[in-house]
């Protein structure tokens, strides 16, 4: 029996990091969301407009993804990024407080254009479940296309470097995250694209546990004859299919034994009445 469904009294607030991403830069990592990374240092801001050298930073930011992409946050050193970049360890200092905050500018410029992206294709949809779809495939697609995120989530799924002492903040938008996907389900239930009776408040965690399938992807492809592309292509139907209205029963074609019996047609056997 399906629960009765009761529309919220107010839209949630709009997450205050997201721009034009609508979902937070946090919803391609965390348990709530898709796409997640922190949110970003409040200094950062400060930092770039008092930075000796722009150019030295920007070659910084692009050695270190390299970096990071190559040997995860644990196994980048700092002298190694300096090293490569032209400049001395102590240089680094001038631009970033730290690894993490080398990190997290590694990640706010690689979310500059998932954003705008994510915006353009899964945003502007029309249909909230296509959003609710789309916004799961384009993880995948992103996940793909950036071997930074998986290499991260990789060696700490859940990026406790960048958790450490703001966890309220993170809580916070994790909030934010769920109360908008909750706002999509309620306007596909309106719209009578998504099941009155599904559990509004549990689609932002389950979209973060989808999330991982691409890390499971490999194994699971070795296994069998489908490719990875065809299994989290799946994976997104299935996720759509589960949230969708179902369709009315199909009326029968013709009537069966018990409805000739019911108007005295009599019981079939072998055929025959």
């Amino acid at each position: 029996m399906g629960r009765e469904y009761q529309a919220p009294k107010a839209q949630p607030k709009a997450p205050r990091s997201l721009g034009a991403l609508d979902i937070d830069r946090n919803a391609h990592f965390g348990h709530s969301g898709l796409v997640e990374m922190p949110p970003s240092a409040p200094n950062s801001a400060a930092r770039r407009t008092t930075a000796r050298d722009p150019g030295r930073r920007q070659r910084l930011v692009e050695v270190a993804r390299r970096h990071f992409t190559e040997r995860g946050f644990v196994g980048t050193r700092l002298e190694a990024v300096a090293a490569d970049a032209g400049c001395a360890k102590g240089t680094i200092y001038l631009e970033f407080t730290d690894k993490s905050a080398l990190l997290r500018e590694v990640l706010d410029q690689a979310f500059e254009g998932v954003m705008a992206q994510f915006t353009r294709d899964v945003v502007r949809l029309d249909s909230p479940l296509a959003r609710l779809r789309e916004t799961l495939r384009f993880a995948y697609r992103q996940h793909m296309a950036e071997p930074l995120f998986g290499r991260l989530l990789r060696d700490d799924p859940e990026l406790r470097m960048l958790r450490s002492g703001r966890e309220e903040e993170w809580r916070t938008a994790a909030g934010e995250r769920a109360d908008l996907i909750a706002a999509w389900v309620d306007e596909g239930i309106a719209r009578g694209e998504v099941r009155p009776d599904v559990d509004r408040a549990a689609i932002a965690s389950v979209l973060g546990l989808l999330r991982f399938a691409p890390q499971h992807l490999a194994l699971v492809a070795a296994a069998g004859s489908l490719s990875g592309d065809r299994i989290l292509d799946a994976v997104v139907d299935i996720f759509a299919a589960g949230l969708a209205t179902r369709p009315e029963t199909a009326t029968p074609r013709g009537p069966g034994p018990e409805s000739r019996q019911a108007r005295g047609g009599g019981t079939v056997r072998n055929g025959t009445t």
